[in-house]
């Protein structure tokens, strides 16, 4: 497979649609990563082998979260991309993903920065396609390799 620039702007706006679907409040009010109250009990957990204790785990987050395990993988993937930009580029191709992934108006953007659209829209082709073209360069990225 070979990335293409719209590959990977689809992507993007696929890792903020994922991300507004995260919970925001399970910190809460006590700023732990810890729940507040055990989930199971002790008893519980006693008889559980651990394939049934993982396969738990995976449904107790997928019914919590409504995000899959899969899910946040490619939204951690997708966004770790933007750290390869330069800050120009990053923030045009983060802030229109956003916009598109929230079906907000790119136009406020472009007020709020007081960029012309040619230009907003130049950087952020210009970011996907130097993602794109890192990734078609890495081994790891491609399902089939071309010899």
């Amino acid at each position: 497979m070979t990335w293409t620039a719209e590959m990977v702007r689809n992507r993007l706006v696929e890792a903020f649609e994922i991300d507004r679907r995260l919970p925001r409040d399970r910190m809460g009010k006590t700023g732990s990563a810890w729940p507040a109250k055990p989930i199971h009990e002790f008893v519980d957990v006693v008889y559980w082998n651990e394939g049934e204790q993982r396969e738990r785990v995976w449904q107790s987050w997928e019914r919590s979260a409504s995000v899959s395990p899969q899910e946040i993988t490619r939204w951690e993937e997708s966004l770790a991309w933007l750290t390869w930009l330069p800050n120009d580029q990053r923030e045009n191709l983060e802030a229109w993903a956003f916009a598109t992934a929230t079906n907000r108006s790119v136009s406020a953007i472009l007020r709020k920065r007081g960029l012309a659209r040619t230009s907003f829209y130049r950087l952020r082709d210009k970011a996907a396609d130097s993602i794109a073209a890192r990734l078609n360069s890495e081994v790891r990225w491609r399902t089939n390799p071309s010899p």
